[in-house]
């Protein structure tokens, strides 16, 4: 009775199916082009680590009754770790690594793990973080006593002359799982995961790691 046709096989998406593939393809880039912004926010922040997606629309496969129905679009996202360039500041309690690794700070939360070495003292004399953690030495929290205060290559922080502490440096397994927080700060995305202490690294004193994105590049992606 149909003749030459195939009988309930159209290969036309039901508009229902039709439209959840063009939201989720809409959320998906919308999704990617909040990713590029916050990169791109971020191009002066010392330590920032830009983030990279992909968008894979899933395999159209055959619905109910011969139509056919489309998969969601899935995003793979993920942290670029390379190493952006080292700046020079010359102000004593700017740090940089140069290499792996990373500076350990504590919060109420627990360790947190940061590339960003835009260091200060408190009001308690303890050697803290952009956002005002303690950064911890191999002793823990690092306290000084005088202005005169100098970090060398090997993460030793001196007083006044005298060797107080040496930064605590670490690393993890590569690639990484860790979960970015806010203030330049990550955790292993598994807590059983521990950190082990670093070692292909160099403490750079007086200078900051740059942001590793690329505005101009971030920008042509938006566009």
């Amino acid at each position: 009775a149909c003749g030459r046709r195939m009988c309930g096989t159209s290969l036309a998406l039901p508009e229902s199916d039709m439209i959840q593939s063009l939201s989720s393809g809409m959320q998906a880039q919308w999704y990617r082009h909040e990713v590029l912004a916050n990169n791109l926010a971020n191009v002066s922040t010392a330590g920032f680590k830009q983030d990279n997606l992909t968008v894979k629309e899933g395999m159209v496969e055959p619905g109910p009754a011969g139509t056919m129905a489309a998969a969601a679009h899935s995003i793979n996202h993920w942290t670029d770790f390379s190493q952006g360039a080292i700046h020079e500041t010359e102000r004593p309690l700017d740090v940089a690594l140069s290499g792996s690794g990373f500076f350990v700070v504590q919060t109420p939360a627990g360790p947190r793990y940061t590339r960003a070495g835009a260091l200060s003292v408190n009001a308690q004399g303890t050697l803290v973080s952009a956002g005002g953690f303690p950064v911890l030495g191999q002793g823990g929290p690092i306290t000084v006593r005088s202005p005169k205060i100098a970090i060398g290559p090997q993460g030793d922080v001196q007083d006044d002359g005298q060797t107080v502490d040496t930064l605590r440096v670490v690393d993890f397994p590569k690639p990484y799982a860790l979960v970015k927080e806010s203030r330049g700060l990550f955790v292993p995305a598994d807590v059983a995961v521990a950190p082990e202490r670093a070692t292909d690294y160099q403490v750079v004193g007086g200078a900051l790691e740059e942001s590793n994105v690329n505005a101009v590049r971030t920008m042509v992606e938006m566009i």
